[in-house]
């Protein structure tokens, strides 16, 4: 991306020459450094827990997965879940 005003580089290169005279020049001191530090640190923070957060709901849906079919086929192995013979107490024969 090209800078549009053509006078941007001089005003710039002017006041980095001022900055310099009267012992403004920007360095990096320690704070400035430990607030970048900061907001990285933030940022890997959030990401972390949002990872976390990601993998515990995962978790606990297979878990309820799980129990919810651990729980059908108890109710089928128990009989108390009828697969539909009551109907027809001859095991699918009509005839006999």
């Amino acid at each position: 991306m090209a800078v549009r005003d053509p006078l941007f580089w001089k005003r710039f290169s002017m006041a980095v020459h001022m900055d310099e005279e009267t012992g403004k020049a920007k360095t990096f001191d320690s704070g400035s450094i430990n607030e970048q530090d900061g907001w990285l640190a933030r940022q890997q923070a959030k990401k972390k827990r949002r990872s976390v957060i990601c993998w515990a709901f995962w978790f606990c849906f297979l878990v309820f997965v799980a129990g919810v079919v651990a729980v059908i086929i108890w109710l089928v192995h128990n009989g108390t879940l009828n697969t539909g013979n009551s109907a027809n107490p001859n095991g699918g024969h009509m005839g006999d």
